[in-house]
C-alpha cells in the first residue's frame, strides 16, 4: 500500500475539506496521453459526485490540449462503472486490472 501511495507522488494533490484530508488525486500530465494514476476519496464522501467532478475537469483539460486520458482500474473496483459512463473503454487487461482509455475527439 505504501509503495502504491508513493508511486508518482510528484503528481499528487491532497484534497482537503474543513482542514481535514479527505482524498488524494494523482494525475500525470507529462506524456502524450494524460494518466489518471490514483483517485482516493474518503468513504464518507464517496457517492456524492466528487470523484466524477474531478475526473470531468481533468478530462476537459486533457481534451482541450488534444490528449487522450488513460487509467488502470482494479477488476474488483466498482469505479469502473463510473469510468465507463464517462466514456472510457477497456483496451486491455492484466490479471489484476483493466486498462482503459478515453479518446480525445479528433476534429
Amino acid at each position: 500500500m505504501l509503495a502504491r501511495l508513493l508511486n508518482g507522488y510528484q503528481h499528487a494533490d491532497v484534497l482537503e475539506r474543513d482542514g481535514r484530508i479527505v482524498g488524494l488525486l494523482k494525475l500525470d500530465r507529462t506524456g502524450a496521453d494524460w494518466v489518471v494514476m490514483q483517485i482516493q476519496i474518503a468513504p464518507e464522501l464517496q457517492g456524492q459526485g466528487l470523484g466524477r467532478r474531478l475526473l470531468l475537469d481533468y478530462i476537459a483539460q486533457a481534451q482541450a490540449g488534444g490528449h487522450d486520458v488513460t487509467l488502470h482500474v482494479l477488476k474488483a473496483n466498482p469505479a469502473r462503472g463510473l469510468y465507463e459512463r464517462l466514456g472510457f473503454v477497456v483496451e486491455g487487461e492484466d490479471p489484476e486490472e483493466f486498462h482503459m482509455r478515453l479518446a480525445c475527439p479528433r476534429g
